[in-house]
């Protein structure tokens, strides 16, 4: 199973993908991509592309859910009581 993980700060947020593998815990498959610095849902889409093993289907599923995080993040401006 993969899944986003996110740091949440006043003037970035950062986005990182990892693998849960059961019994074991999670295996991180790339490093902190931080929006607005870069453009960390380019950069994650690239990542998530050089993995031939993860399907089209999960892939938009993982790209939206960081879209949908990353506009969260705007509308706040970073803080996590707006």
């Amino acid at each position: 199973m993969l899944v986003l993980k996110f740091i949440w700060m006043e003037k970035n947020i950062g986005i990182a993908l990892d693998q849960l593998v059961p019994g074991h815990g999670s295996i991180p498959l790339s490093p902190y991509y931080f929006w607005p610095r870069k453009d960390a849902w380019e950069e994650l889409r690239a990542k998530l592309e050089e993995k031939e093993w993860i399907s089209q289907k999960q892939m938009i599923i993982l790209l939206n859910q960081a879209t949908d995080i990353i506009n969260l993040w705007q509308q706040g401006g970073g803080s996590l009581s707006a």
